[in-house]
């Protein structure tokens, strides 16, 4: 199915449930308020959109950034971009050209939703793809409004009484926890965790969706670790099935942008150690108790 608008720009369904991709945008160039008005409202209602064939500088990156919101770098120093720190890179290779092993084997492989653990956390991700594995190497969306939406009446009735402590590395079902802090992280009390509620009100949507991260998500506040694990279980089963998700095969060129309010994602693997996968990363931030229910 297709939709347009009148300015032009078109909107290919790519899932049942999530993805989309967006025609007729050359984001390398300026952009001017009626495109971004199409974005915007692309957006809304695709929270996983695809831009094919753009031809990105940092520079552009950093500028649709700074118009949807404010960019905060990436907590991961090493993979920062030297000249512009508000990107970061996602990599299979170092920059001498070794493997990176962490980002070959480990770097986001659980279900996730970046930067729960802050007060502020993440609200809208870009990714853009330098170099590309013919095989592999796909990242997988799921839908957490499909999610809320599909779970059991008594369910969704509990979880949204409830809220969720996060910490960064330390969800429930993580196996793979991001590299250490530096001491000076540690000590900036950015990284000391954070609630937020279990179902939030998307600001512009409107819609309900889980806001639930395995990566980060710790436990359910003010009940005992074995029923906090048994609803989080219930509602990770019914988010992740099949039906909700999009994976996204990469070519060079491809924009993806996900709304963090809507989505989980994580990195489907399989690159052949031989081949890169080289992607630059922009993650824009909200205020997410202003957003809640």
């Amino acid at each position: 199915m297709t939709l347009a608008d009148g300015s032009g720009i078109r909107t290919t369904k790519l899932g049942p449930m999530l993805g989309a991709e967006l025609h007729g945008v050359d984001l390398s160039r300026p952009i001017d308020a009626a495109t971004m008005d199409a974005i915007r409202a692309a957006f809304r209602d695709n929270p996983v959109l695809v831009m094919r064939g753009q031809d990105m500088t940092p520079s552009n990156l950093i500028a649709i950034g700074d118009t949807l919101g404010f960019i905060e770098p990436h907590s991961i120093l090493q993979y920062r971009h030297p000249a512009h720190p508000q990107l970061s890179y996602v990599t299979n290779v170092k920059p001498d050209g070794t493997i990176d092993e962490y980002g070959q084997n480990k770097r986001a492989i659980d279900w996730h939703i970046d930067g729960t653990f802050k007060t502020r956390p993440d609200c809208i991700t870009f990714l853009y793809s330098i170099a590309a594995p013919s095989v592999g190497g796909a990242t997988q969306f799921a839908s957490m409004y499909a999610a809320y939406d599909a779970l059991p009446p008594d369910l969704k009735a509990r979880a949204e009484t409830l809220s969720c402590f996060h910490m960064r590395g330390e969800g429930w079902k993580c196996t793979a926890p991001p590299p250490p802090l530096t001491d000076a992280q540690k000590a900036s009390g950015e990284f000391d965790g954070s609630v937020h509620p279990l179902v939030i009100v998307h600001p512009d949507s409107g819609r309900r969706s889980i806001y639930a991260s395995p990566t980060h998500t710790s436990h359910v506040v003010g009940v005992e670790r074995a029923e906090s694990d048994a609803i989080l279980d219930a509602i990770y089963e019914v988010a992740t099935r099949p039906e909700f998700q999009y994976h996204h095969h990469w070519k060079v060129g491809d924009l993806v942008m996900w709304d963090q309010r809507a989505t989980m994602h994580r990195a489907g693997g399989g690159t052949p150690r031989d081949q890169k996968r080289v992607m630059l990363r922009a993650m824009v931030v909200s205020n997410l108790r202003a957003d809640a229910a």
